[in-house]
């Protein structure tokens, strides 16, 4: 099986994209410095400190004034109910402004990161469907979504894209394709992707089994993620050890090492907003 609840969902889906933005760089000038308004300077402060009621406030006054930065932080708090009660219908309309604003010409590459970012999650529950959010499953809508995206080098689109080609949804079948995709959401080092790649090599499908590259794939994904966001893949790893020699743990430890020195993790590859 290639999911294991890991695959199934994208928890983290495009924290390549998160922001990393702090006061001193918003107070700049110009551009993306213009977004940040001084409720969305507070918003921020607040959700970072963990008061989220207090954020998603100030988050909704700069979203009444059309604040593209604040709805992508909105979308996100809706969808992982963080301060709120979950709703992805909420989320998705959040998500949903944030894409719509999507410019390809774009100048500022901090703006273009979240339209992208929010693309990719509007991808995301057509690709899965939502009865709560009122999204129906559309394939070929989500797949050319991806594609849009994943010309930005985003992650979590190549990613999606690897499942999809695997699967044959909204595409042709294609297994090796799918593969490709998901090796190179891996070289950034995106935790679901290395996941996907472990219990390809674990169960033998499409590619040879291989218990100790499956582990080295599962070792990599651990190492850039916390079990909060991720905790299939700290449970599934576990399960995997148990089943494995010394042996075979060491030379994937051994392998693992390899593979993070040439593809080093990237703390925002992984990461929700801050």
């Amino acid at each position: 099986m290639l999911a294991r609840g890991v695959i199934a969902t994208v928890a983290v889906i495009a924290a390549w994209f998160a922001l990393q933005v702090d006061s001193a760089r918003a107070e700049d000038g110009g551009g993306w410095a213009s977004d940040w308004t001084d409720d969305l300077k507070k918003a921020k402060r607040a959700y970072k400190e963990g008061d989220f009621a207090k954020a998603r406030k100030y988050f909704e006054r700069a979203s009444d004034d059309n604040n593209i930065v604040a709805d992508w932080y909105l979308g996100h708090m809706y969808r992982l109910g963080r301060g709120v009660e979950r709703d992805d219908a909420k989320a998705f309309s959040y998500y949903g402004r944030v894409a719509d604003a999507f410019d390809s010409e774009e100048s500022d590459q901090n703006r273009l990161r979240i339209m992208v970012d929010a693309l990719v999650r509007v991808a995301d529950y057509y690709r899965t469907g939502s009865k709560a959010a009122g999204v129906t499953q559309n394939f070929d809508r989500a797949s050319r979504i991806y594609r849009l995206a994943a010309t930005y080098g985003h992650p979590a689109s190549q990613y999606a894209l690897g499942l999809m080609a695997m699967r044959g949804q909204g595409m042709r079948q294609q297994p090796e394709q799918g593969l490709r995709w998901l090796l190179t959401a891996a070289k950034k080092r995106y935790a679901p992707a290395e996941a996907a790649l472990g219990d390809l090599y674990w169960s033998g499908e499409i590619v040879r089994r291989d218990r100790t590259r499956a582990i080295m794939w599962y070792l990599l994904a651990r190492s850039t993620t916390k079990p909060g966001e991720q905790p299939a893949i700290y449970d599934q790893l576990d399960k995997m050890l148990a089943e494995t020699s010394e042996a075979e743990r060491l030379e994937a430890e051994a392998r693992a090492t390899v593979w993070a020195d040439q593809y080093p993790a990237d703390d925002e590859a992984n990461q929700t907003p801050e």
